[in-house]
């Protein structure tokens, strides 16, 4: 058999080489719909007695309220200005890395710092997410980013049975 017999096969066997030795297969990922697409809206979730609510909106900024209580992001005060807000997610990760970040700048000393919260998610349903924090022990400062970044706890690995800052979150 020579290569005229074979026809097309060795030309698409090169294509579907390249297409999987690609890093960054987003664009595929495109085809089901894009994340950002999905996660934009309201979204809500009880953990115990308290009601959560997550506002990702498409022009990148984000509420997190609990009850009727703004939680993230902090509101200017005398200490503090909050000078902008975004959401970010990385769905090139098996878990989808999400954060919610906050450009703040204290007013004293007029250090601007960004302060994240790094979550993980993933879709449960068409209008259902699980998203998923770790406990808020001990902040993490990098002081290799400018301005210096504040993450407000680490990023769990994974999802598991029963945890702490787990949610079931409905689209609203």
């Amino acid at each position: 058999m020579n290569i005229r017999q074979l026809g097309f096969i060795p030309s698409i066997l090169l294509m579907t080489l390249f297409l999987l030795s690609c890093r960054d297969l987003r664009w595929l990922r495109g085809l089901r719909g894009s994340v950002e697409k999905k996660l934009s809206g309201e979204w809500e979730g009880m953990e115990g007695e308290n009601k959560w609510s997550f506002l990702f909106n498409k022009d990148g900024s984000f509420m997190v309220v609990m009850g009727n209580d703004l939680v993230f992001p902090p509101t200017s005060d005398e200490e503090l200005v909050v000078e902008r807000v975004s959401w970010e997610f990385d769905d090139t990760q098996d878990i989808i890395h999400l954060d919610c970040i906050v450009f703040i700048k204290y007013k004293e000393s007029g250090e601007t710092q960004r302060v994240v919260l790094p979550f993980i998610i993933r879709f449960i349903g068409q209008d259902k997410i699980q998203i998923r924090t770790e406990k808020v022990e001990n902040y993490i400062i990098d002081d290799t980013t400018s301005p210096p970044t504040m993450y407000l706890f680490k990023r769990p690995t994974g999802f598991v049975a029963k945890s702490e800052g787990q949610l079931i979150l409905t689209r609203q």
